[in-house]
């Protein structure tokens, strides 16, 4: 079972352990992370489950598709390279230790 470390807004560590297949906003919102809040459940219509992905991990991710970098271009907080919406991102033991810092504004 990936266990990924969130970094929320206050800075605080947060690790979490979630089965394969999980998606990254299911595992934050299921585990209380501070700072997501995967309003529309999934269906990246939201906005509210963007996360910043730690460099050493974006090669191991698929790349993003055009209905996330439509999402990202509505995000209230600022988008990098690195912005993800963590919904798109299925769990899979290839991403064990990933570290995702959660931004201060969602929306």
């Amino acid at each position: 079972m990936p266990t990924i470390v969130f970094i929320e807004p206050n800075g605080r560590s947060q690790p979490v352990d979630a089965p394969p297949g999980m998606t990254l906003m299911d595992a934050a919102v299921d585990c209380e992370i501070d700072g997501i809040i995967g309003a529309c459940a999934g269906s990246c219509s939201c906005g509210t489950c963007h996360v910043y992905i730690d460099e050493p991990w974006l090669s191991r991710l698929p790349k993003r598709s055009r209905e996330e970098d439509d999402k990202l271009d509505e995000v209230a907080a600022e988008v990098k390279r690195s912005s993800r919406m963590a919904c798109r991102i299925m769990l899979t033991p290839q991403l064990d230790g990933m570290v995702v810092r959660v931004p201060p504004t969602q929306g």
